[in-house]
């Protein structure tokens, strides 16, 4: 390739991190390794799309979308009104009485569902389009049999918990929440009398129930959730299988953005695993899918802080589709990028990697290199990103605008991991200083425990009422509720979980990385004899030292 002709520019770039601002790049260049297939097919049940963040979620669902532009249904939970439900007075007022609102947690994701599908099904452009649903609904079933008797109550049913089926989503969920709202208000009307007006939704208002108002409430007020969830679903679900009889015409409902702060936390995980149990139940319509996109870490979050006892997490695994990309893959992915920049306005002739960076890097290929420190499709495209900006103006890099742009790359990674784990560790890079200027790979006792109790004591004494859950192992340390070595091993457990270093259990063991099918390392496996590795991608960043 001639360097007097093709010079990156200052603006070059082959894509953007996230799928929405990926445009050309993601339909021109898109790496099919075989999910899409698996997403498209109704008769197979993986329906839960897992993997971090930038293993490509978003970008396979955008690709289901453009496949199939009539048949997909996009939901967006920020579009569903759910700050209504989370701000209810009384919604709140009998969820801290202790009342189970799961059951309406899932009706309302049936409804959003079903009248989703229903409506895509069904779309007309006559004025009167409630009329024109339900009256197409109620005609399919103008017979005397058991499963049209069956199909008319179903119709019922959805007539009885809302009336604006052609509104936006976030109507129906208004008014779905207001009808329970209603019914819940009449039970503590009854209860309390004229008093119930002025009960609000905080624990002190509880406490001014005596002990047999309280008891009297939660039992109706769990019939009327309850009613909620066994009513009519089985009907409902037939309905659907019923309508969507045609196999040309297969619905796919798409829900993305769960990571996304669309909701109050308190309640976001509860929706979340209700919907979860809504796409299963969804498995019975024959020619509909619903497809969830979620990071792994979340939906173990979820199960974490919602299990119910006997609840086995297990029988959600066949559901799972885990984002797992080969490195084989991941280069091509890097070269089609590469080539489709060049390409523009140097050449019809194929550019790889090959063609822009040096043959070897740190003494590896320069591909193995960058599957080393970038095992993500975000991950590749940053990289190479960062190796443009290093690059302005020159037809390839040297060693020296290599290394310069590794720099740039490990340090941005190293942010991006904190931003993507501060739900639960928002001090995730204030602890993770315990690497600096390490080894690439050590023992775990070589962490010793002043290192621990100055690192904990400093954090603690930054940030007393910090909420994360380092911040509050720390806070346990120095009220000498656990050991150093106790702590310890808990962050080398999260420094794991996050991706941060992997484990070498045993000397002659290759050392484990947490990955996408939710590779695991318990606290028992871990002692002071376990040597930490950290990832290649956060040498820079945190100044390891060459073993």
């Amino acid at each position: 390739m001639s360097s007097e002709v093709f010079k990156f520019r200052k603006n070059d770039r082959i894509g953007a991190a996230g799928a929405e601002e990926d445009g050309e790049f993601l339909s021109s260049c898109f790496v099919d390794t075989g999910d899409l297939h698996l997403l498209q097919d109704l008769s197979d049940h993986r329906q839960i799309v897992l993997g971090r963040t930038g293993t490509g979620k978003s970008a396979l669902l955008t690709k289901l979308r453009e496949s199939k532009p009539e048949y997909v249904i996009e939901i967006s939970p920020e579009n569903l009104a759910l700050t209504y439900v989370s701000n209810s007075t009384i919604l709140n007022f009998f969820s801290n009485l202790g009342v189970n609102l799961d059951p309406f947690f899932k009706l309302l994701w049936r409804h959003v569902l079903t009248i989703e599908v229903l409506s895509r099904c069904f779309e007309h452009t006559c004025k009167d389009r409630q009329k024109s649903l339900l009256d197409r609904l109620s005609s399919m079933f103008m017979g005397g049999s058991r499963h049209d008797k069956e199909m008319k109550e179903a119709v019922e049913y959805l007539k009885e918990w809302g009336k604006s089926f052609w509104l936006e989503t976030e109507f129906r969920v208004k008014e779905i929440t207001q009808k329970l709202e209603n019914e819940l208000g009449a039970a503590l009307s009854a209860q309390l009398g004229p008093s119930a007006a002025s009960i609000g939704s905080s624990s002190q208002s509880i406490e001014r129930l005596s002990q047999e108002q309280k008891s009297e409430l939660h039992s109706r007020a769990q019939q009327i959730v309850s009613a909620a969830q066994v009513q009519d679903l089985h009907k409902v679900i037939n309905l659907l299988d019923t309508v969507l009889q045609d196999k040309q015409k297969k619905y796919y409902i798409v829900i993305d953005g769960l990571d996304e702060n669309w909701v109050e936390e308190r309640i976001r995980y509860r929706l979340i695993m209700a919907l979860i149990l809504t796409a299963r139940d969804f498995i019975r319509v024959s020619n509909a899918k619903v497809i969830v996109a979620i990071r792994r870490d979340l939906i173990e979050r979820v199960f974490r802080l919602t299990r119910e006892s006997g609840f086995q997490e297990e029988k959600f695994q066949s559901l799972y589709l885990p984002l797992v990309w080969k490195k084989a893959d991941l280069i091509e992915l890097l070269d089609r990028r590469i080539d489709a920049l060049v390409s523009r306005r140097y050449t019809k002739q194929k550019v790889t990697h090959r063609d822009l960076l040096p043959k070897q890097y740190n003494s590896k290929p320069i591909s193995e290199f960058i599957i080393e420190i970038a095992d993500r499709p975000r991950d590749v495209i940053s990289f190479f990103n960062s190796c443009i900006s290093a690059a302005t103006n020159l037809a390839r890099l040297r060693v020296s605008e290599l290394r310069m742009a590794e720099g740039e790359y490990s340090r941005s990674r190293l942010r991006a991991l904190g931003d993507e784990w501060s739900a639960d560790y928002p001090c995730l890079l204030d602890f993770a200083a315990i690497l600096y200027r390490r080894p690439g790979s050590f023992k775990i006792a070589t962490i010793e425990d002043r290192d621990i109790n100055e690192l904990c004591l400093r954090i603690s004494a930054e940030d007393p009422g910090g909420q994360g859950l380092l911040q509050k192992h720390a806070m346990k340390l120095v009220d000498c509720a656990i050991s150093a070595h106790d702590f310890r091993i808990f962050l080398i457990q999260v420094f794991y979980q996050v991706g941060l270093i992997g484990l070498k259990i045993t000397p002659h063991e290759t050392a484990a990385w947490v990955n996408e099918l939710g590779k695991r390392v318990s606290a028992a496996e871990i002692s002071d004899e376990t040597s930490a590795v950290v990832h290649p991608a956060f040498h820079r960043a945190l100044g390891i030292r060459s073993n």
